[in-house]
């Protein structure tokens, strides 16, 4: 019955002739080493929820609630970028925020992940997000997935997913920030001066260079799309939805610069891509097709179909065809305390294990974005009952770049266990993409819609959820609201 603590020391030093006094300070004085750590990032997560502090541009709004598992998820949304957050003197670009540890990618930030997670980066901390969006623009992201902090440089291979990415960041930073003026920029380095909104604009309409004669975008192999499935290539309806998004984004920026005719022009090739994408549709299934090269319709029951087309077309989507997205989750994609990224009934379930895209499990950000697609198609009661399970998987703290399913691995503290880092899982320990969990409490539950120059307002959608419950200090274009069930209130 014995009880002891054990203290594990790892001392790191320049010099071996300076290694041993480095150690024995840690020994001398390791108690206080660790409670001064405790109280630093008491101090951290302290500032990142007040209006105005010194260690963050922007701060993050406060939820109070007697809900313990939505108030769990919302702030280790919040923890889950403050983690990410990096002050490091070599790097070149200044504070940054990391995508993966510990094992993966250090230094490199994927644009992806950033925007998936843009909405908590445009709060906390928005100078970072405008220097990132500047960044990027600079470098082509055309070519590479991200970039690293040590050189600046960019890293890896094209993601098809840039663009989306790209608009959704800058709708994020827009809305939020009110920089409209930012728009006008002109951006330079050795080889480009352009503007950041022509960029925008760029971005908005760049799926055409991909446009294949059946009138969608094709975007090429596994390793520009999800990696580990092989058959979600070519013509997929994710991102050709999300193209409307993008075309409707820079239809707004247009009509912001007082370009009528290109913002009627984009908002009229967005109505027209919506059939293209529709034939894509397995009717009755609830989920999509991709179509190849040969011109054949091939089956993917891929939940990034599912998450991208509601949250990006909503309104275009039939009621059938939402009420069979809905019975196609359920029955295929759901689990008590997670999701399965593909489903267990697709062909490509043979191809691999790795959890964060495949059938044993799912990436972070996958979940988060089914419950903002499901509030969106009035499916709040099953996406809040699906929160309460999905709690108990942030027991393990951070939670990690993918999650195995219940039925896969064995859970772990009530919750769908973490991946591990090694082959032939290699997913790491935690990731950036926990932002997107804040999406939930303030955009879905309680209905926030920030506009670029029309003003916020709130329809909040609370079921089940504490009727107590607000929100407070929410940052709005220099302004400061509280959000309660009744809607917005202005501080």
């Amino acid at each position: 019955a014995e009880k002891k603590n054990i203290i594990y020391i790892n001392a790191v030093d320049d010099a071996v002739e300076d290694l041993q006094n480095t150690y024995d300070e840690i020994t001398n004085n390791s108690k206080d080493i660790i409670k001064n750590v405790h109280d630093e990032w008491n101090e951290e997560i302290k500032a990142a929820f007040t209006p105005g502090n010194s260690r963050f541009s922007g701060s993050m709004p406060l939820l109070e609630t007697t809900d313990r598992e939505i108030s769990k998820l919302y702030n280790m949304g919040v923890l889950g970028i403050i983690y990410f957050k990096r002050d490091n003197p070599y790097s070149v670009l200044g504070r940054t925020y990391d995508t993966l540890m510990p094992r993966y990618w250090q230094s490199v930030t994927f644009i992806w992940d950033y925007a998936l997670s843009s909405l908590t980066h445009a709060l906390l901390d928005p100078e970072v997000m405008n220097k990132y969006l500047e960044h990027w623009m600079l470098m082509d992201v055309h070519k590479h997935f991200g970039t690293e902090y040590l050189t600046g440089g960019p890293v890896g291979p094209w993601y098809s997913v840039n663009d989306f990415a790209m608009m959704t960041i800058s709708k994020n930073y827009l809305s939020w920030s009110g920089n409209l003026k930012w728009l006008e920029k002109e951006l330079k380095n050795d080889s480009t001066e352009e503007k950041v909104k022509n960029y925008l604009l760029k971005y908005s309409s760049n799926w055409k260079q991909f446009k294949t004669a059946s009138g969608l975008a094709d975007y090429g192999g596994i390793n520009n799309l999800l990696e580990c499935v092989s058959t979600y290539i070519h013509e997929v309806a994710s991102l050709n939805a999300a193209n409307v998004f993008n075309m409707r984004v820079g239809s707004e920026i247009a009509s912001l610069l007082g370009n009528r005719e290109l913002s009627k022009t984009l908002l009229n090739e967005a109505e027209q891509l919506i059939p293209e994408i529709q034939k894509l549709y397995v009717n009755g299934k609830g989920y999509w097709n991709t179509r190849f090269p040969d011109n054949r319709l091939v089956e993917v029951r891929h939940c990034y179909d599912f998450i991208t087309i509601l949250n990006s077309i909503t309104d275009d989507l039939s009621e059938k065809q939402k009420t069979e997205m809905t019975r196609f989750f359920i029955n295929e994609l759901q689990t008590p305390t997670w999701m399965r990224a593909l489903s267990p009934g697709d062909d490509n379930v043979m191809f691999s294990v790795r959890p964060d895209h495949q059938w044993n499990g799912a990436y972070p950000a996958w979940p988060a974005q089914a419950v903002t697609g499901l509030y969106k198609i009035g499916q709040g009661d099953l996406a809040f009952k699906w929160l309460k399970g999905i709690a108990r998987t942030a027991n393990q703290g951070p939670l990690g770049q993918a999650h195995f399913v219940e039925t896969a691995v064995d859970p772990e503290s009530g919750g769908a266990r973490k991946s591990t880092p090694d082959g032939p899982y290699i997913c790491d320990w935690t990731v950036s993409s926990h932002g997107s969990w804040t999406n939930i409490i303030i955009e879905s539950i309680f209905g926030v819609e920030a506009s670029m120059s029309n003003g916020i307002k709130a329809n909040p959608d609370f079921g089940q959820f504490d009727p107590k419950a607000e929100l407070k200090n929410l940052p709005y274009q220099g302004k400061l609201y509280h959000v309660n069930k009744k809607g917005i209130i202005k501080n």
